[in-house]
C-alpha cells in the first residue's frame, strides 16, 4: 500500500500543514515514525484540488510502499466510490480498461465462479489497489499487473459482503 504523511501532501501539493490536517481530517490513517499520521494514498488524492493536481505524480514519487498490492483495506466501497469522483477524463477512461482486463482475467479462472459473486464490488475496489491507481491516475503501464495472474489473488484477497449503496438495509 503506498501511503503518504501530511508533511508529504504539504511540500508537494503547497500547502500549509493546517490546509493539509483539514482535508484529512476524518480519513483513516497509521500511525509512522515519530508520530507521523500516514494516509493511503488513494484516499488523500481526492483532498487534491484541481488547481493542485500538478502535484500528483510527486506525491507518487514521496510515498511510502510497504509491497502490499492485493489488500486495499476496509471500508473500500465508500473510498474507492470517493476516489472515482476525483477522476477525470483520461483517468476514466484507464480505469474502466483495467476493470474489463481485470474482469476477462477473472472470467477465464477456475475459482470465477466463487468470486463472481463479489464482482460488483471487487471492480469498484480495484481503484484502490496499488499497480491500478499507478496506471489510472498517472498513465504508468508499467505498473499495470499481469491480469491473468493477479485477478484470482486480488479477487480472493478483497472478496467479501459489502453493502455496495449507501442506504443500509431496514
Amino acid at each position: 500500500m503506498l501511503t503518504v504523511s501530511q508533511n508529504d501532501l504539504a511540500h508537494a501539493v503547497g500547502l500549509t500543514r493546517n490546509t493539509v490536517t483539514a482535508r484529512t481530517r476524518g480519513l483513516e490513517y497509521t500511525t509512522g515514525p515519530m508520530g507521523a499520521r500516514l494516509y493511503r494514498l488513494a484516499d488523500a488524492l481526492p483532498s487534491i484540488k484541481p488547481r493542485e493536481r500538478g502535484a500528483v505524480s510527486d506525491l507518487f514519487d514521496t510515498a511510502q510502499n510497504d509491497s502490499e498490492e492485493l489488500w486495499v483495506g476496509d471500508n473500500a466501497v465508500p473510498r474507492a466510490r470517493r476516489l472515482e469522483g476525483w477522476l477525470q477524463g483520461e483517468q476514466v477512461e484507464r480505469l474502466f480498461g483495467a476493470r474489463v482486463a481485470f474482469t476477462n482475467a477473472l472470467a477465464l479462472s477456475v475459482q470465477s465462479s466463487v468470486l463472481f459473486e463479489h464482482l460488483e464490488a471487487l471492480r469498484l475496489k480495484i481503484i484502490l489497489s496499488d499497480p491500478v491507481l499507478r496506471w489510472t491516475v498517472l498513465g504508468d503501464a508499467d505498473a499495470l499487473p499481469p491480469f491473468e495472474h493477479w485477478a484470482v489473488p486480488y479477487a480472493i484477497t478483497n472478496a467479501r459482503y459489502e453493502n455496495l449503496y449507501e442506504k443500509e438495509a431496514a
